[in-house]
């Protein structure tokens, strides 16, 4: 049976595992908010503890640039919601003084309505 090494390599998504799909930007995201390897683990239930000690390693020798990446990453986050809101319809940010109840009911009247235009019909009363 071969064993796979865990390494860090680049394959165009900026640096991940090489056994996986995960980047290190995706672990280097909870690690940076204080989460521990189990919590971890249970947003990525493949990612193995040897996989884990990879990235952490990598982390203490890229630091500065992780935290400038995950930087940018949360901006880009931040204009794409900021452009969904500025679109208003379903898009708009949620009412504080609501109850969950009433957002939901908010919502599906605000799609029923959605539909109706995109069919031409009448909104149902």
């Amino acid at each position: 049976m071969k064993t796979e090494i865990s390494e860090i390599v680049d394959r165009g998504r900026g640096p991940q595992l090489a056994t996986s799909r995960i980047t290190v930007l995706d672990v280097f995201y909870y690690l940076h908010r204080g989460y521990d390897f189990d919590f971890i683990q249970r947003a990525m239930p493949s990612l193995t503890h040897d996989e884990f000690d990879v990235v952490v390693d990598y982390v203490k020798n890229h630091l500065d640039e992780l935290v400038e990446m995950d930087r940018r990453a949360d901006e880009f986050h931040k204009r794409g919601m900021e452009a969904q809101h500025a679109k208003g319809g379903i898009f708009a940010p949620a009412e504080e003084n609501l109850t969950s109840e009433e957002r939901v009911a908010r919502l599906k009247e605000k799609m029923q309505q959605k539909l109706a235009e995109k069919h031409g019909a009448r909104h149902p009363d």
